[in-house]
């Protein structure tokens, strides 16, 4: 027991490590649009890692959700006075990131981690969706966006 509990303070006390690239292209998507970090997990646990990240000043809102399903992403995207066709999601995970936002009508960006939960694996998004971007690190996020919004627009005014 002693050394389970130990194991779950390591988790809590490890540093919290960017991926390369990633703030320059926060940076670059905040210059233009206004970004939601919306991440789940144990409240106390997702704070201290925002605000170890330094990321946490280059969004509009920070939001903690217990569950990342379309009810979670419409209410965020509701409160935030937008609408699913004008909202594109950013994440490894296609089963909890991507696929709720795609149900609901709106974007994704896909960049995997070398790393994921076989949970998350389980998805029911097409490799050839047109609605998803998919990319292989953080520098490519801005271009991934600026295309999804140029297939928005098209949809739009169609």
């Amino acid at each position: 027991l002693a050394r389970i509990m130990q194991l779950g303070k390591d988790v809590l006390c490890h540093p919290v490590e960017l991926l390369p690239d990633i703030r320059s292209a926060v940076e670059a998507v905040a210059a233009t649009h206004r970004i939601v970090l919306i991440t789940k997990g144990d409240l106390f646990h997702q704070e201290a890692k925002i605000a170890a990240s330094g990321l946490a000043d280059l969004f509009t809102r920070i939001e903690i959700v217990s569950e990342k399903d379309p009810a979670a992403y419409a209410r965020v995207i509701r409160e935030c006075n937008g609408t699913p066709e004008r909202f594109a999601m950013i994440g490894n995970s296609l089963r909890s990131d991507i696929a709720p936002v795609l149900e609901l009508g709106g974007w994704g960006v896909h960049m995997p981690y070398p790393v994921t939960w076989a949970h998350e694996m389980i998805h029911d998004v097409a490799d050839d969706d047109p609605h998803v971007e998919r990319i292989d690190s953080a520098a490519q996020i801005p271009q991934a966006i600026a295309r999804l919004e140029v297939r928005a627009t098209a949809r739009r005014s169609v």
